[in-house]
């Protein structure tokens, strides 16, 4: 879905522990606890309603460290951790919806409009790059059993990479090819179960299937610029600094987003 401007849209482990058995949960304790623990999340895309809408227009997303080899100097080489045996990675579904808005409003400061659930369900695309990670307790119950919302990423995808002439910054611009990008606009993980490489996973996935299946030559994002562990997080997973983008999370102080992309490479047919 070809896209003139960003702002258009605005809308290790050696051995597995078991991770806690915390979900999501309306318990007030609960939630306090966990937006404590997200407040210097990573923040890609807002939704596409504005931030004057009643929808919101800006979120935060949570990942625990996604392990990319690079195998540039520039880049360090850094090793992805095997995926837990008690996580399934899948398709999001209807049942799923209601657990997922739960978690994006535990973790992220701002709503969702009920459209960017819909989009997942009512457009094959959409659905195609939207990921969930579950956990089960007993792995034998993978792919048998819901399993427990852990987390989960949503995509975007553009047929060229987005640029905005009232930006400092543009995704195109540090792109050495021209092509569709994937772009990522939430990712979430419910903190008990970061260390795990469930978010790399989730991304790994998903950016080997967009090149696959529809020829992606970057990933991209925005990064709340006062997330300094989230600039580090992206520079060790080869992403680029492109510049500033005054103003785009309104509802922040500083409101700016540094603009990060990466061109594909063999390493994302890797593993998977």
């Amino acid at each position: 879905m070809p896209q003139s401007s960003l702002t258009a849209w605005l809308k290790k482990p050696a051995a597995v522990p078991q991770a806690p058995k915390d979900t999501v949960s309306t318990d007030e304790t609960a939630r306090t606890s966990e937006k404590d623990a997200i407040v210097k999340a990573l923040l890609p895309t807002p939704p596409q309603s504005t931030p004057e809408d009643s929808d919101g227009s800006e979120h935060a997303t949570r990942t625990e460290a996604i392990s990319w080899s690079t195998g540039s100097k520039a880049n360090p080489k850094v090793t992805r951790p095997s995926l837990p045996p008690n996580v399934h990675l899948r398709k999001c579904t209807k049942e799923d919806i209601p657990a997922f808005k739960q978690m994006n409003s535990l973790l992220l400061p701002i709503r969702y409009p009920d459209s960017f659930y819909r989009e997942i369900l009512e457009d094959s695309l959409t659905n195609d790059i939207t990921l969930l990670a579950t956990w089960h307790d007993d792995p034998a119950t993978k792919g048998k059993e819901k399993g427990r919302l852990v987390g989960a990423i949503r995509c975007r995808l553009f047929a060229h990479p987005p640029c905005s002439s009232a930006t400092d910054a543009s995704f195109s611009s540090g792109s050495r090819k021209d092509g569709p990008m994937l772009y990522l606009s939430t990712l979430v993980l419910l903190s008990p179960y970061r260390s795990h490489g469930i978010a790399s996973h989730m991304l790994n996935v998903l950016s080997k299937r967009a090149v696959e299946d529809y020829g992606i030559n970057s990933v991209g994002a925005h990064v709340w610029e006062a997330n300094a562990d989230g600039l580090e997080w992206y520079r060790k997973r080869g992403f680029k600094e492109l510049g500033m983008e005054k103003g785009y999370y309104r509802r922040l102080k500083p409101s700016g987003a540094v603009v990060v992309q990466r061109d594909v490479s063999v390493l994302d047919f890797v593993g998977g």
